[in-house]
């Protein structure tokens, strides 16, 4: 049974599924039929309709606990003014003051009866003007902060990007992302990148990267440039306090997704952090970089290969 149901912008419906928050306050509802809202954007044409292979279903329009519109997936795709520009959108979410938070070109479902080849034919190749220069690539979405500095940039699987970083211009897959004054946050390396770092020379790059997003990647920096953070699939690191014996951390193995047969080296974290460097997953121990001792060490070149399995999803 479809409703009329109120909203900060005015009576919408028709509509099915409305659910409410704790305080009886509209958070989504399921669009029934042709239906526009204004948003922050302008006027725009909410999804209400399906496919059999690429939007099996519609998403429904999503609000924040105050009301305010938080996300909308669109019936077609449509140009939208964002702060880097005009962008395709086929879905769209908001901060709680209205301001533009996510933009993703494509917004299809991937499954045995759509592939991600198939969904990629219909995202062309975006051109962005990013604080780590220009950049031209399938994009999977962009996030703004509220005030519209650039947060960060997925990239669509395959793809890479050269961008500038503070080791110089590099290689990027994934994603990018920024810290809010636009020096550079993290990127996900596209190869073995050496890094200088407190304790010293590390390799990053991370081979168990899943490539969701490209909010937080493996290595990451600090808004003066420093290396906060990094995974490294070749080196190891032995790290001794004045009292204590050495503490050798290494990259380990773990069984494949595709195949258990098959072992992948899952890499050694690394993060630099209140003075200290801390070696592994958490709870990592500390180390103190003014009293402990390092030695930055390297795998053999034969036990680190990056091979991609193709797990038929």
């Amino acid at each position: 049974m479809t409703l009329t149901v109120q909203t900060l912008y005015g009576p919408l419906g028709p509509v099915d599924f409305p659910e409410y928050g704790p305080d009886g306050a509209l958070i989504g509802c399921v669009p029934a039929a042709p239906l526009a809202l204004e948003t922050p954007l302008g006027r725009l044409n909410a999804q209400h309709s399906t496919d059999d292979a690429r939007r099996p279903k519609v998403h429904p329009i999503e609000f924040h606990p105050d009301g305010s519109l938080k996300s909308m997936a669109l019936e077609e795709r449509t140009v939208l003014p964002t702060p880097l520009g005009p962008l395709p959108a086929e879905f769209v979410s908001f901060h709680p003051d209205g301001e533009l938070r996510r933009v993703f070109p494509v917004y299809g479902k991937l499954s045995g009866y759509w592939t991600e080849k198939e969904e990629a034919t219909l995202n062309d190749p975006l051109t962005l003007e990013t604080p780590a220069g220009s950049i031209t690539a399938r994009i999977a979405g962009v996030q703004f902060f509220p005030g519209g500095a650039l947060k960060s940039v997925t990239l669509w699987p395959g793809e890479s990007v050269e961008i500038e970083t503070p080791l110089g211009r590099q290689k990027a897959r994934i994603g990018i992302s920024f810290h809010e004054s636009g020096a550079l946050r993290s990127f996900e390396p596209a190869a073995l990148t050496p890094v200088p770092t407190p304790i010293g020379i590390l390799e990053a790059f991370d081979p168990d990267a899943l490539g969701i997003h490209g909010d937080v990647c493996s290595l990451e920096f600090g808004p003066d440039g420093e290396p906060v953070a990094l995974s490294t699939p070749m080196n190891t690191v032995e790290a001794a306090l004045p009292d204590g014996k050495p503490r050798r951390f290494a990259p380990t193995r773990v069984p494949n997704l595709c195949d258990e047969r098959v072992q992948d080296v899952k890499p050694l974290r690394v993060r630099f952090q209140g003075g200290a460097a801390l070696l592994g997953e958490d709870p990592a121990p500390a180390f103190p970089l003014d009293t402990a001792r390092f030695t930055v060490g390297r795998l053999l070149e034969g036990l680190f290969a990056p091979i991609r399995y193709d797990c038929g999803l």
